[in-house]
């Protein structure tokens, strides 16, 4: 392999990082809207917008929370999630404690007096 060669490879790859980097960043899938644009495919249908859903009263059995995309970002609601939303699922919140700092070990009382009896006496005289 020539240098050029892995030059051009470490670009290629480093491109493919970048994409990749802005996909996550801007909640899009360019690997897929490039797919769709090689292959001639038209894009799926745009959600409406947000203040084009109508809002739909809470389910009765305590505010089911939902997620679904709209706009092209994926929402987490109870309310602008509806069951017209072809995104929408269902989610299942599991409540935890988080993590609990570790508690700092006692000193040893032992260790806090004074060990030789010089010590015990300039302690006794100064008290």
């Amino acid at each position: 392999m020539s240098l050029i060669l892995v030059a051009v490879l470490m670009a290629g790859v480093a491109a493919l990082a970048m994409a990749a980097l802005f996909s996550m960043r801007y909640e899009r899938n360019l690997f897929a809207e490039g797919i769709n644009k090689l292959t001639g495919k038209s894009p799926p249908a745009a959600m409406p917008s947000a203040s084009a859903l109508p809002v739909l009263p809470a389910a009765a059995p305590g505010n089911q929370l939902r997620r679904c995309i709209i706009n092209g970002k994926t929402v987490f609601s109870d309310t602008e999630c509806g069951d017209r939303n072809a995104t929408t699922k269902n989610v299942v919140v599991h409540e935890t404690k988080g993590i609990e700092a570790p508690k700092a070990p006692k000193p040893d009382p032992a260790d806090a007096a004074p060990q030789d009896l010089r010590a015990k006496m300039i302690e006794k005289a100064t008290r």
